[in-house]
């Protein structure tokens, strides 16, 4: 049977949606959060945050895993449904873990996409599971797998019929001592190579120091990854978890300005893919009535509609506060390509 996780000769990359945000396709996405809910006022806190930063995503651990029983579990459902809200108020899709495939349902109900951490990427039930939740996947590297382990992890997610899997390389476990794990960032251009599916780097777990994380953050950005995933705390003294993932609320806005990335530009991306979706739309009227012109036996071009249109788009500018004589260039344009449009559909078979 073909793999569904490499190319296998294709040079078609998979975008993978989660709310409005496109792993692939925009320019490096940042997941961002603390690594574990703890509070409605901590997790509210970071959010608002991190979206003001200009995150794509929101990230919070619900449920922990740890080599000690002791450590602090998570909140479980209480703790997605904190995440959850605090997504829904600053309008920010949101990422969590399930652990086990009883959870998956429950996870999947609350979240946008359900992240597999690398204790877990072999647990093929789980993946199984994961896989027909509907909901996006994004999947961390096992500490001690090679690239194509790691492939094959994502295989059982694809084979349940859901191609919306992100990669995540955060370390892997080598001989230095000097950091937690050795982050492979000469994965992500072997990657990009073997299979068509994102990948994203998580530097946070992996440098054990958070003075490290903006320079290897800024390297997976130079390497050619699809975005990466930051851990963020009010104060990372307090956490309850790991101290050393975490960066602070002012670290992660300096991060975000080292990367080029803030909620204006953000905000001004967003706009622009709505003007193109507008425009097409627009279009696609146009080609409607075009044809009913053609139908009805009428020229192309109505010289008194133009300019009626262009009198109302003057008038109009000069209401937002835009210059009418640069507006009326730009829908010259506009009507010029639907004219054209409209006259090669009639020179062929409308």
């Amino acid at each position: 049977m073909e793999r569904r996780a490499v190319r296998n000769g294709s040079e078609v990359d998979t975008v993978v949606k989660v709310g409005l945000t496109r792993f692939g396709h925009d320019p490096f996405p940042v997941i961002a959060g603390p690594r574990a809910v703890e509070s409605e006022a901590q997790i509210m806190q970071v959010a608002t945050a991190v979206a003001e930063a200009g995150a794509a995503l929101l990230r919070g651990g619900v449920f922990e895993s740890s080599p000690s029983p002791y450590a602090f579990p998570g909140l479980g459902e209480p703790g997605l449904k904190l995440l959850k809200k605090a997504g829904e108020e600053v309008g920010l899709p949101t990422v969590t873990k399930a652990l086990e495939p009883k959870d998956v349902g429950m996870v999947a109900a609350h979240v946008d996409m359900i992240y597999v951490d690398p204790g877990s990427m072999q647990n093929f039930e789980l993946l199984r599971v994961i896989g027909r939740s509907g909901r996006p996947v994004l999947l961390e590297r096992g500490g001690s797998a090679t690239v194509d382990e790691w492939l094959w992890a994502a295989e059982y997610v694809l084979a349940e019929g859901n191609d919306q899997v992100v990669l995540c390389e955060a370390g892997i476990r080598t001989f230095e001592k000097s950091t937690r794990a050795t982050l492979d960032l000469s994965a992500i251009p072997v990657l990009k190579e073997k299979s068509h599916l994102p990948v994203i780097v998580a530097p946070s777990a992996a440098v054990g120091s958070p003075g490290r994380i903006q320079p290897l953050a800024l390297a997976a950005q130079g390497v050619g990854a699809d975005g990466i995933m930051i851990e963020v705390h009010p104060d990372p003294s307090t956490s309850r978890t790991y101290v050393s993932h975490h960066i602070t609320i002012e670290a992660f806005a300096g991060l975000m300005d080292a990367l080029g990335v803030n909620r204006i530009r953000m905000n001004i991306d967003m706009i622009d893919r709505d003007l193109v979706r507008l425009l097409a739309r627009r279009h696609h009227l146009a080609m409607k009535v075009g044809r009913i012109k053609a139908e009805r036996g009428m020229p192309v071009q109505i010289p008194e509609r133009e300019e009626e249109l262009l009198g109302i788009i003057r008038e109009e500018a000069e209401v937002v506060g835009l210059d009418p004589d640069q507006v009326d260039r730009i829908f010259v344009l506009i009507l010029e390509q639907s004219r054209n449009a409209q006259h090669r559909k009639r020179a062929g078979s409308w």
